[in-house]
């Protein structure tokens, strides 16, 4: 369970479950066989709340998930639904119309994979951000809470008294460090979600 409940295995989880039911043969199986269909859907159900069980577990390290951790896994699924929207979204021919019931939709196939593709990419992503919102204020909870018990820790052991600082000159070097790494990673986070919209479009435009 704890081996499951890792950020790297539930991130790893819930974007495999997402990604695999797009290729079109899968698709076209799940279209054609109802209990595939169902299993499909329980399969992405269940990546998702595992993962987000995962991602908003009320407990500190290490009964719950390192909090950086869960942060840069939001980011991973992020970049991942990105990623599967702006391909779906930007590319010029229909990958599903072949299993897709003659006559029975409104739209044109590669309009409704279109659509499709605004649908993963856009909301989930809001989603996601929101997520990101909450990990932060969770994490930033756990420390309100493990500096409100400094006395009890710091009585319990003597190494737990140097990380708690008693200057501002203490404070600013004990959180230099982390906020800069917090830094780092928002920024890596942001880029690497452009490239990869770019990277999609070119391939896209010009490769395809």
């Amino acid at each position: 369970m704890r081996f499951l409940a890792h950020p790297v295995t539930a991130t790893a989880a819930l974007i495999t479950s997402l990604f695999i039911w797009q290729i079109p043969v899968l698709y076209g199986l799940a279209q054609r066989i109802a209990a595939i269909e169902v299993f499909a859907h329980f399969a992405m159900v269940l990546a998702g709340i595992w993962y987000f069980g995962m991602l908003f577990d009320p407990r500190d390290p290490p009964e719950g998930a390192r909090r950086g951790a869960r942060l840069i896994s939001g980011f991973a699924v992020i970049v991942s639904n990105i990623f599967l929207g702006s391909l779906t979204t930007l590319k010029e021919v229909s990958l599903y119309a072949s299993y897709q019931t003659a006559g029975t939709g409104l739209l044109d196939p590669l309009s409704d994979e279109t659509m499709g593709g605004y649908t993963i990419w856009v909301p989930s992503s809001m989603l996601m951000i929101a997520a990101i919102i909450l990990v932060m204020n969770g994490w930033n909870a756990a420390e309100v809470r493990r500096w409100n018990s400094r006395y009890e820790l710091v009585r319990g052991s003597n190494s737990a008294a140097l990380e708690f600082p008693e200057t501002a000159e203490e404070l600013r070097l004990k959180v230099a460090k982390p906020n800069r790494d917090m830094g780092r990673t928002l920024a890596i986070g942001a880029l690497v979600m452009f490239f990869i919209v770019m990277t999609t479009v070119v391939t896209i435009v010009y490769a395809l």
